[in-house]
């Protein structure tokens, strides 16, 4: 989860322990609310009054440190040192990561005292604590596109591909690129003059003769039944002139 959505959880987690650590002085100095997640990243809030004991920031979860979150952290510590001894982790690694626990470990003297800090050391269950663990993010839900628009979208693609081969053919014989591609998103639109040739290519058809007049359309085998689709621009044989100076007129039937 990116950092600039700012995403803050806060709240008592079901899988931590219960409640204030009882070692936590009631009178501990001002400003000493200090949060630590569990690879040892430090924050400390501005304002902590609203901050519950755990927090989540994106995939990072802290817990407000107390003596015994304090002694989990520092047994971690001897089993990661432990890791280090039988080659699993390198020296490098654990030399940073020591860092971080001694700036944190220094800070936790100071507010709790260092004897309230080895008693919370020798008194805790290492297997029974709970840490703070984060919660997973719900993933994203992308909606759904519908099969039927799907298919006609690759529909679409497929038709401007086959027109795309016959493109320069077609415009050297008198057909315009808005005859052959116009189309207004991804339906189709039959019988309708404004729409180009891509609209009307089925999803088995293929392009057969082009001529000035018309574009041949073939169906699938082994019928391969013809259509054609006619270049409204053009003078066509179906069409007459009764007089010179009228434009062409369809016969009557």
């Amino acid at each position: 989860m990116p950092l600039t959505q700012n995403q803050l959880r806060c709240g008592d987690s079901p899988k931590s322990v219960p409640a204030e650590s009882p070692r936590v002085p009631a009178n501990r100095p001002e400003h000493a609310d200090l949060w630590v997640s569990t690879d040892l990243v430090l924050w400390r809030p501005k304002d902590p009054s609203f901050i519950a004991r755990d927090c989540q920031i994106n995939d990072r979860c802290y817990r407000r440190l107390d003596p015994e979150y304090f002694a989990w952290l520092k047994l971690r510590m001897h089993v990661v040192k432990d890791a280090v001894d039988a080659g699993r982790i390198l020296k490098e690694a654990f030399e940073e990561v020591r860092a971080r626990f001694n700036a944190m470990q220094a800070q936790a003297v100071a507010i709790f005292g260092l004897e309230t800090l080895l008693e919370a050391v020798r008194g805790l269950d290492l297997d029974g604590y709970r840490p703070p663990l984060p919660e997973e993010w719900e993933p994203v839900k992308t909606p759904a596109v519908p099969v039927q628009r799907r298919a006609e979208s690759e529909r679409l693609a497929r038709a401007r591909a086959l027109v795309d081969e016959i493109r320069d053919q077609a415009l050297r014989l008198g057909w315009s690129e808005s005859r052959l591609y116009a189309c207004q998103g991804d339906d189709r639109h039959p019988i309708r003059a404004e729409y180009g040739l891509i609209c009307y290519i089925g999803v088995d058809q293929r392009i057969g003769e082009v001529t000035r007049q018309s574009i041949e359309l073939i169906g699938p085998p082994p019928r391969e039944t013809r259509t054609r689709f006619y270049n409204p621009d053009v003078e066509q044989p179906w069409i007459r002139r009764t007089r010179p100076d009228v434009g062409p007129t369809q016969p009557r039937s």
